[in-house]
């Protein structure tokens, strides 16, 4: 079980996921913006709030770019805010560019979805320049511990679904980062040798990816 929380680290509102355990944390994890923590279930905001500040500092948490992919009332795709329209609550169409769901429940599944489209062809796009001659199943699903995962002998990649609000430079650094496991399994000098020769600014855009900046 997941809560989502907005609290308050030095005079600043930050996204946090807590996933609800019977045990404590052992390491926080910082992904777009948002912090994963594990706390038990009889926890108060104030609790989090000094846990997380023993943890980091200002200057880290001033880095964030923490605010939420999805609203009432937006939806980031692909790194642009688009306005959220939601038949089922009487919302009407305005533009081309607004993301229109039947109800609440089609939300995640269209993301997903139009995940899959689009890091499938990607997948295929970058297989081919970079000279990889086995065919990748892709499976999108929600990761906790990291955004993308290389499954060696099952020749299967899956992604976490929050890529969707990234824009497609930050998503194809993501593929190409996996599919330079193809060549090298661990993250040596070997396999950042590659990865570079294809996404000479790797560093930069991994770095927008931690802290939430979506474009």
């Amino acid at each position: 079980m997941e809560k989502l929380l907005i609290v308050n680290l030095f005079n600043k509102e930050v996204v946090v996921n807590v996933k609800i355990s019977n045990r404590n944390a052992s390491r926080v994890i910082v992904y777009g913006g948002h912090i994963y923590l594990t706390l038990k279930d009889n926890f108060s905001i104030s609790d989090v709030e000094k846990k997380l500040m023993r943890v980091f500092t200002k200057s880290r948490i001033d880095k964030l770019y923490s605010s939420l992919y999805i609203t009432d009332y937006y939806v980031d795709i692909l790194g642009i805010r688009r306005r959220l329209v939601n038949l089922s609550k009487g919302q009407n169409r305005i533009s081309k560019e607004d993301f229109v769901v039947e109800n609440q429940k089609q939300i995640d599944s269209k993301l997903k979805n139009l995940l899959y489209d689009i890091i499938q062809s990607r997948v295929e796009k970058y297989s081919q320049i970079m000279n990889i001659p086995i065919s990748y199943q892709v499976k999108i699903t929600s990761m906790r511990s990291c955004i993308g995962k290389n499954y060696f002998t099952k020749n299967l990649l899956t992604f976490d679904h929050d890529l969707i609000h990234y824009s497609l430079e930050i998503i194809d650094s993501v593929v190409v980062h996996e599919l330079t496991h193809y060549f090298v399994h661990n993250h040596s000098i070997d396999f950042y040798d590659i990865l570079l020769k294809y996404v000479p600014n790797y560093k930069q855009l991994s770095q927008k990816l931690i802290n939430g900046v979506r474009q």
